[in-house]
């Protein structure tokens, strides 16, 4: 595929029931949908994505109606981009490309230190502090909660976490999960008072979010 040799991980989804089963199991970074699928509309599908994913998901539409009120129905749906089939390669890769870097600026930088709101995640020292005041972790506990910071908005898959942070499935540590994301509501205060909150998505995972605007400033 295109997307493959551009260097991108894709996961095809043929039915849009598959679809919503790969967005439930799996930490998905963008989304291409076509209007036209077997037994879900694309449009169903974007509200779906909007309504439980959010919208911070980038969603490309990718399909071959061309009228005016139907593009128009999927970029006020949801969508962030729409390109018309037949499509050109090159241009796919670019506007998928360009959505990644508008969604995840900080992505692909070497980023060391971390500002989200009035968190700040030192990756160098392995160090989050709250209103400049460190915060003691453990070091799994560190490692959850980089991978939150560098996410937030995104929902994580408890499966992602697994391998992430345990290199294996959640045979044997789900448990040890959930008693590391209690810890770490406690101890990094995620609540509405603080400005982000650590929500829990049914059967899906968990996404770090803002209560609040705030900004987010990656640092080399």
């Amino acid at each position: 595929m295109t997307l493959d040799l551009a260097g991108h991980a894709v996961i095809i989804a043929r039915e849009g029931v598959e679809a919503i089963r790969i967005f439930e199991h799996s930490a998905v970074d963008l989304v291409i949908l076509d209007w036209m699928v077997p037994d879900i509309s694309g449009i169903e599908i974007l509200e779906w994505v909007r309504e439980r994913m959010g919208r911070v998901l980038p969603v490309l539409f990718l399909s071959a109606r061309i009228r005016e009120d139907e593009i128009v129905t999927a970029l006020q749906a949801g969508a962030d981009d729409y390109l018309v089939k037949p499509i050109r390669r090159r241009e796919l890769v670019a506007r998928v490309e360009a959505l990644w870097r508008r969604a995840y600026p900080e992505e692909g930088r070497n980023v060391s230190r971390l500002v989200v709101g009035r968190y700040v995640v030192d990756f160098r020292q392995r160090i989050v502090s709250f209103d400049d005041r460190e915060i003691e972790l453990t070091p799994k506990e560190f490692d959850i909660a980089s991978v939150l910071f560098r996410n937030v908005g995104r929902i994580i898959s408890r499966e992602s976490l697994f391998r992430l942070i345990w290199g294996r499935g959640q045979d044997g540590v789900s448990r040890s999960l959930d008693t590391h994301i209690y810890r770490l509501r406690n101890k990094l205060r995620f609540c509405d008072g603080t400005g982000i909150r650590l929500r829990s998505v049914y059967t899906h995972g968990y996404r770090l979010e803002a209560v609040e605007d705030y900004s987010i400033d990656g640092n080399l």
